[in-house]
């Protein structure tokens, strides 16, 4: 399979179907004669558990947060380089804060001591500025094993931004109290 059909795949599911899975049918109505698209929304099992969830994060920085997430990531996981995992977090964010909007952050490393895709969320006492513009409340990150099977992580990243855009998605998350109550959202 070529690379640009993996990004294809990726992004537009593949050609057949799992019933199975949630789907999503779009249509941007800006655009005519546009036909209605169905992407296939991942399945999370494989990449979130609940021990990857946690709420009432105390931070104040941005930088407190991924010191945070790769604490976390080495907690569950020893085979994970800590200071590896934080380097790379700090360099993506310097090239390209990964601020979402709607007081969401999805930053995200690809790691060489990450044996498969993780996935973690975070939820803040309180929003902190993660850009001069944007308040973060909620973190979704991944860690992204180096190298990548198949762009996986493309998929998983393209149903979150989804997920965000569904109406009272956001809300719902920011609601949550507890990591089951987070967990149930993106099954």
């Amino acid at each position: 399979m070529s690379f640009w059909q993996k990004i294809k795949d990726a992004f537009y599911g593949p050609k057949r179907v799992d019933k199975s899975q949630y789907i999503i049918s779009t249509n941007d109505s800006n655009v005519p004669n546009q036909k209605p698209r169905v992407d296939v929304m991942s399945d999370f099992t494989g990449v979130l558990q609940k021990e990857n969830i946690v709420v009432g994060v105390e931070a104040s920085t941005p930088i407190e947060v991924l010191k945070y997430l790769s604490q976390l990531a080495g907690k569950l996981d020893p085979q994970v380089d800590i200071q590896n995992v934080y380097g790379q977090y700090l360099l993506r964010e310097k090239s390209c804060p990964t601020d979402l909007g709607d007081g969401v952050a999805l930053p995200h490393a690809q790691i060489e001591s990450v044996s498969k895709l993780k996935m973690f969320i975070l939820k803040l006492n309180r929003p902190i500025n993660w850009t001069d513009h944007e308040k973060v409340s909620i973190v979704i990150s991944f860690l992204i094993p180096d190298p990548e099977n198949k762009y996986q992580h493309v998929a998983y990243m393209s149903t979150v931004a989804r997920l965000l855009l569904r109406k009272g998605f956001s809300e719902s998350l920011k609601k949550a109290q507890d990591p089951s109550d987070i967990l149930k959202l993106f099954k």
